[in-house]
């Protein structure tokens, strides 16, 4: 039987396998890799460990047919304390495996601290954050979330995303774009509801972010290409 009352989280996969946890059936790790060389949207703490954060990265994908990957617990309880990987300890095979093959990483996760509805934008590449923030922001009134930097927002400090080991930053320019989404935006985008049926059900708003979200991506695709000609 399962115990959900470890001390820490987890500091590899391979502690996830060794405590009992087993893919496909506590969590599962799933991917696709069309266009892997241009951009890659990664949800490392999806399903139950950070509730939206995968549907939101699927949002964008469906926008824009990026690559993806996803890592979602679906544990009854404690997804967050048996399976959350901090991004800068991130060693699960597969990801590590399309690291090496993008040119840059969007990273979603979700930040607990605020209710208002906000996304903080990390990560070293100053014009990629600018890039997603402003394309956010333009379409606020779709979508009703404000982006903000995290380097320049003292409650976002420890979400900035500058650490080199940090899946963020592990692509071939060595620099992406972190976004962490608060708690009140996530229930923005996804209602919160007390079934398990209705937790996944999106909001009209998903739709203009994601939007907002792939047009940036764009953006700075076309911008990684021009940097490399």
């Amino acid at each position: 039987m399962l115990s959900f009352n470890f001390v820490s989280e987890p500091r590899s996969y391979a502690e996830i396998l060794r405590n009992g946890y087993v893919v496909g059936r506590d969590f599962r790790v799933a991917f696709g890799d069309s266009k892997i060389e241009s951009c890659l949207l990664v949800a490392p703490h999806g399903g139950g460990i950070e509730p939206g954060t995968s549907d939101i990265m699927r949002a964008v994908v469906e926008a824009g047919g990026w690559a993806w990957y996803e890592f979602a617990g679906f544990l009854r309880q404690g997804n967050k304390s048996c399976l959350h990987l901090a991004s800068t300890e991130f060693d699960e095979p597969t990801l590590v495996a399309m690291l090496p093959q993008t040119a840059f990483v969007i990273a979603f996760h979700g930040a607990s601290e605020a209710q208002v509805p906000m996304v903080y934008v990390g990560g070293k590449w100053a014009r990629g954050r600018r890039t997603v923030i402003e394309s956010v922001n333009k379409a606020f009134g779709e979508h009703g979330i404000r982006a903000v930097d995290a380097l320049e927002t003292p409650a976002a400090a420890h979400l900035q995303g500058l650490d080199d080991s940090s899946i963020t930053n592990r692509g071939k320019r060595g620099e992406g774009v972190q976004m962490e989404f608060t708690r009140g935006a996530r229930n923005l985008l996804f209602p919160p509801d007390s079934s398990r049926e209705a937790r996944g059900r999106r909001s009209v708003q998903l739709r203009p972010l994601a939007v907002s979200i792939h047009a940036a991506a764009k953006q700075l695709c076309e911008a990684a290409a021009e940097r490399r000609a």
